[in-house]
């Protein structure tokens, strides 16, 4: 998942239009990726793995993108083959990186400064301008130390392009954080979705139709 997106928000955008299939969220921590890889059990290399697609949202696509190597289900060639999605994918997010961030590095510094000294204003803030509907009251999930270390994620981590082989994104062009054109001409595996924003919904229901909708 993204940055500050609590799992109560975001489940139901993902199972109202993929209702048949099975999930699994992950938060976009430290241990994010290594609870991804204990969730899939591992009786022998060449065993099936449970996982069709791997998808990662914002901050969620950069870690998988940044680490991508140390989750067996994505890497290993001798298993069933995963494939992988990201959704409003970020090479990095700092503008003056030139990698389609729109962000420049001081106002990820400040919304740090500002999270730690007013949490509730500063995620209020985010969520406007991200164009997300979450509301603090249903509950956030993420301590204050892991969203501090996925901001400091935001401000330094950097992949260089293009996607790896076979996987897939989706950008809005609309999205206050990211180019989407500039994604694109970066790596031709990211398609762009009109009129979208930051907002997951309309990329979930992108990356459905490329899945031919619903099953």
């Amino acid at each position: 998942m993204g940055w500050a997106v609590p799992e109560v928000w975001f489940k139901p955008l993902v199972e109202n239009v993929l209702s048949e299939h099975e999930h699994r969220f992950f938060e976009p921590t430290p241990a994010g990726l290594a609870l991804l890889n204990e969730s899939v059990p591992f009786a022998a290399l060449n065993e099936p793995v449970p996982f069709d697609w791997v998808v990662g949202y914002s901050l969620g696509a950069l870690l998988l993108l940044r680490d991508w190597g140390q989750v067996p289900i994505i890497r290993h060639k001798a298993m069933a083959p995963c494939r992988v999605a990201l959704l409003a994918p970020i090479f990095a997010f700092c503008r003056e990186e030139g990698l389609g961030g729109k962000i420049s590095r001081t106002q990820v510094r400040q919304l740090l400064r500002w999270l730690r000294r007013a949490p509730g204003e500063a995620l209020d803030d985010f969520y406007h301008r991200a164009g997300l509907d979450v509301r603090l009251a249903d509950g956030l999930g993420t301590s204050m130390e892991d969203l501090a270390w996925g901001l400091e994620r935001l401000e330094s981590d950097l992949v260089r392009p293009p996607l790896p082989p076979g996987w897939c994104a989706w950008c809005g062009t609309q999205d206050p954080f990211l180019d989407a054109e500039r994604l694109r001409s970066l790596s031709a595996e990211v398609s762009l979705v009109e009129a979208a924003t930051h907002h997951p919904g309309a990329l979930i229901r992108a990356f459905a139709e490329m899945l031919g909708g619903p099953k």
